[in-house]
């Protein structure tokens, strides 16, 4: 069991990941811990740093945002890893999030159903495993 200690009075569980390319390019990205989102979501110049060109999808995902529905590519990464628990061939959506959320991305459920994942918001606690 990995844990990691968050401040409960954030805005959010703010966690950084390791996304790995196909040519073993790695790249660490500040995210967003969101049950509610059901797949991880990276923006665009990221995938690309890491080798991905998101436009030669061919699968693409209806997704609703605040400002409507969109369709939005979706890559398979070589590994995506949070708290040194890496998971291969890892689905991930491509679409930017706004500035003025100062994350890179959100770390959704195709990520978080592989482990056992203990929030204690009282003690500020978040434990994988």
């Amino acid at each position: 069991m990995t844990v990691k200690e968050f401040d409960p009075d954030a805005f959010g569980i703010v966690i950084f990941a390791t996304l790995s390319g196909k040519d073993g390019t790695r790249r660490r990205v500040k995210m967003v811990l969101d049950t509610g989102a059901t797949y991880t979501m990276i923006p665009w110049y990221i995938a690309e740093e890491l080798g991905y060109n998101p436009a030669a999808s061919k699968e693409f995902l209806s997704m609703t945002t605040a400002s409507g529905t969109v369709e939005a590519p979706m890559i398979k990464l070589d590994s995506l890893s949070i708290l040194d628990h890496p998971i291969k061939n890892q689905n991930v959506i491509i679409h930017n999030l706004p500035e003025s959320s100062h994350v890179d991305g959100l770390l959704g459920l195709s990520y978080l159903k592989h482990f056992k994942l203990t929030i204690d918001f009282p003690k500020g606690i978040l434990a994988l495993e």
